[in-house]
């Protein structure tokens, strides 16, 4: 078993899993629903579990958590501004050039750090940042999938914009999820885990649903008619958000997102093996800096 100061590690590494089959899952839907309306699914239909998660939670093992008036503030942010960033992800699907789009999203590893140390004051050391700029690099190789000289010519094409804005985002809501969860000073790590889950959530749920309600009230029909699926990105979004802010209890936003970028290493190595696909030189270097920098991240950052 990991030690208490590395479970951030394995707890990181199944939210990457979850977030990377949820987001193959949500893509599909864009065949029925509108950006807005699949990226509502992830929180309407993961918010009940949530909710039944902390009523077990605290059945089994009751604990008093105060709650001050920053986490809420933190809490409320994360929330909207992770639904921005959903949006704009779905939207760089719709340009139809996912691939361009990826690469310029992977600016988030950057966003995450600098923002952590501007507002958390939670810094990398110097072999750290330099981890994350090669994790950057590796990523933008294994993303660009028509080449780097390409996907850096093409930077002003919608896909490249949405994936610039879906990146920053989501910076900062790593941000705000570490900054709400560390608000608490009370509670064990999985007390303070699930209440930040739930906050996150109940403030997802009503605000993009009151959006919705106010832009498009006819996707919510079509969520309804297609909630078979829908329950499982909602399942698969529960379990991917609540690795992900146990990750950044127990560590820094900057850790947990480098190591979070492991999920395109993961799709190459099964491309390779499974599907026997041809790749570039520039493929395998990829990975390997992917790799490296992660090793920087973790081990020395």
């Amino acid at each position: 078993m990991p030690s208490d100061g590395l479970m951030w590690i394995p707890v990181t590494l199944g939210a990457t899993v979850a977030q990377v089959v949820r987001t193959s899952r949500q893509h599909e839907l864009r065949t029925y629903l509108t950006p807005l309306g699949a990226a509502y699914v992830r929180f309407l239909f993961a918010w009940p579990l949530a909710l039944l998660l902390v009523g077990a939670t605290w059945i089994l093992s009751p604990q008093q958590v105060e709650l001050p008036i920053t986490f809420a503030l933190w809490a409320t942010f994360a929330a909207v501004v992770q639904i921005t960033g959903t949006v704009l992800l779905l939207k760089a699907f719709r340009a139809r050039d996912f691939a361009i789009g990826t690469v310029y999203s992977k600016a988030e590893v950057i966003l995450v750090a600098g923002g952590s140390a501007l507002f958390l004051g939670e810094s990398l050391q110097p072999l750290g940042w330099f981890g994350a700029g090669v994790v950057l690099l590796g990523v933008v190789l294994l993303a660009a999938t028509s080449g780097l000289g390409v996907a850096l010519r093409r930077w002003g094409d919608p896909a490249a914009w949405y994936g610039i804005a879906a990146g920053f985002f989501f910076a900062l809501s790593a941000i705000g999820i570490r900054g709400a969860s560390t608000s608490l000073s009370e509670g064990s790590v999985w007390h303070r885990t699930c209440i930040t889950l739930l906050a996150l959530l109940t403030a997802q749920t009503l605000l993009h649903g009151l959006a919705l309600t106010v832009t498009n009230r006819h996707q919510l029909i079509t969520i309804w008619r297609h909630r078979q699926m829908c329950f499982q990105v909602g399942l698969l979004g529960f379990v991917g958000t609540t690795g992900w802010i146990a990750a950044m209890t127990l560590a820094t936003a900057a850790k947990v997102r480098t190591l979070g970028q492991l999920e395109i290493v993961v799709a190459f190595f099964i491309s390779l093996v499974r599907f026997k696909e041809q790749h570039h030189f520039r493929d395998y270097l990829g990975s390997v800096l992917v790799l490296s920098g992660i090793l920087l991240v973790v081990g020395l950052g």
